[in-house]
Formats: C-alpha cells, structure tokens, sequence
C-alpha cells in the first residue's frame, strides 16, 4: 500500500524515481556514492550531498539553478568534520564565542575556509563558507550515517519559496534528485540564522537567535 506521500508524489506526475522513502541509511548510501538526496532540515526541506564531492555540489547548485557566486552551507555533526572545509584558527574572537555557545543548534557561522575550497562552488568563489553543527536529530544522523560534511541548502529553485510541507515541494526539485528522505522538519519557523565571524554581523536572524546577542 502506497504512502501518502508517494501519493502526493504521483499526483505531481513524479512517480518513484528518485526513490521515496524514510529510510536514513538509504539516504546515506545516496549521498556516498555522489547522490542529490531531498531530506528535513531544521526548519524547511533541504537539498543535501556530500560537501565533500565537486560534482555532486555542481549537481546541486544546477538543481537549484543557483547563483554559482552565492556559495553553499556545509553541515556535519562535530567541530572536527567541519575543519575539511573550514579554518576555524583565523575567527574572530567574539565568532569563536559565539559558536562555542550556540552549537549544537540552527545557527550557521561564515568562518575561514580552508585553504583547499577557497575559489570553489562551496565558497561561491570566496575565502570563506557557511557552516553548521546541527542538533536537528534526523540531519545529525544522516551526517553521522554519511560519514562526511553534507552541503544543506533549502530545496527549492532559486528565487521561490523554501517550503517546511513535503505537498509543497516543487516536482521540478524532485525529478532532478536521486533520493526523497520522506520525514518531517525539525518544526524551526523558518531558516537558520546566519553570522559573519569574519565582519562580526549578523547576516539573518532565524528564529531562535538570543535576543541578547542581536
């Protein structure tokens, strides 16, 4: 018997390829082999890879038909996974702080890259990339599962709507995908917060952002 969002995906003219399913380790397997999986962030759906993998993040960035300059956020599930991807010796101190404050959690940094990514699609072409510890369970366990650094940007094509509903999203994100984690978003009413260690600025505020650090 068919879910109802295998439903949903039919009535869309998606039918099941990419695959549709709630399995975690599936969802892992995807990404290690160079896969564009659909999956809940903590807030809205996210299109997620393995940071790691150029073209897995090209795929992402032509699923999205994003701006190449806009750069991608990485999210992993420890300090150590994110320094493939980031320098975190150069912060600021007040950056260092703020992150040793607030992660786990839906708070993005901009830090330093590493050497190896500046000028790449992860930067979007700059010295610098957004990075997260995310305490949302279903994303913690999908990086641990995947065992690399996971890009995470919101599943939608450039210029529309993130959406938080799985009936919202678009069938033109779905068809490009290889794989559909079918569970729900953390609840977060809305995106995460984003702060600049290297200007010390707080580029969005999300919803759990402390009123005393604004």
């Amino acid at each position: 018997m068919e879910s109802e969002l295998e439903f949903i995906a039919k009535q869309a003219g998606i039918g099941l390829n990419p695959v549709f399913s709630d399995d975690l380790v599936q969802a892992a397997e995807v990404i290690r082999n160079g896969g564009v999986v659909v999956c809940p962030a903590e807030g809205v759906y996210g299109l997620s890879c393995n940071a790691l993998n150029e073209e897995a993040v090209a795929r992402v960035v032509r699923i999205k038909e994003r701006d190449s300059a806009k750069g991608l956020i990485t999210i992993a599930s420890s300090l150590h996974d994110l320094e493939q991807v980031a320098d975190f010796k150069d912060m600021s101190c007040k950056g260092r702080t703020l992150i040793n404050k607030l992660w786990p959690g839906p708070y993005t940094f901009v830090v330093p890259c590493a050497n190896s990514f500046r000028g790449s699609l992860l930067t979007g072409g700059r010295g610098s990339v957004a990075v997260r510890i995310t305490a949302f369970e279903t994303l913690a366990n999908l990086v641990r599962l995947s065992g690399v650094p996971l890009i995470s940007t919101s599943a939608n094509l450039s210029g529309e709507q993130a959406v938080s509903s799985f009936d919202l999203l678009s069938p033109v994100i779905l068809k490009r995908v290889d794989f559909v984690l079918t569970l729900p978003c953390g609840g977060l009413s809305g995106s995460t917060s984003v702060y600049d260690t290297l200007s010390d600025v707080l580029l969005r505020k999300g919803p759990q952002w402390p009123e005393d650090l604004s």
